[in-house]
């Protein structure tokens, strides 16, 4: 008995038709996922060598000190806006893109240690505040501070991106 067409049709579209739509629904949605952790922050290059005995790094021989590094200076190239060095515990440093991740390409977008508690890391432009982690603690900035990778080696503290 010669197969007809519309016979042949339900067959043909269950082969061919589903695993087409199926392969698209997945990349309609891996397109539109936005897994990106990091702030929407210009690159630039960061490669900062500190010497953690030197005098001007004194405050990164205490728990939660901190110091702020210029873009270039004597310790090397220091992000957009800076670097911002956090000592968490002895041997653990973090290292903060001062740059603010609401709206970095403000030119007030600067982000400091608070001047009186030097508890926290706050944003004078957009009031964007954060913890000594680089975590949002209040403010607009739905994004954390864009860390930079740490390492230690003795008393030289490596900063790079």
């Amino acid at each position: 008995m010669p197969l007809l067409l519309h016979q042949l049709m339900p067959s043909v579209m269950r082969r061919l038709v589903l695993p087409v739509g199926f392969c698209a629904l997945l990349a309609a949605a891996a397109c539109g996922s936005k897994n990106n952790d990091q702030p929407a922050i210009p690159y630039a290059p960061v490669n900062l060598s500190l010497n953690l005995t030197n005098q001007q790094y004194v405050n990164l021989r205490f728990d939660n000190g901190a110091v702020t590094l210029p873009v270039s200076g004597p310790a090397g190239n220091g992000g957009v806006k800076g670097v911002i060095v956090v000592r968490q515990s002895a041997g653990s440093y973090l290292a903060f893109e001062r740059n603010c991740p609401y709206q970095p390409y403000n030119a007030c977008a600067l982000v400091s240690l608070d001047r009186n508690s030097k508890l926290f890391m706050r944003d004078s432009c957009c009031n964007s505040q954060f913890d000594l982690r680089g975590q949002i603690t209040g403010g607009p900035s739905p994004l954390p501070l864009k860390q930079y990778s740490v390492s230690v080696q003795g008393n030289l503290l490596s900063i790079t991106n």
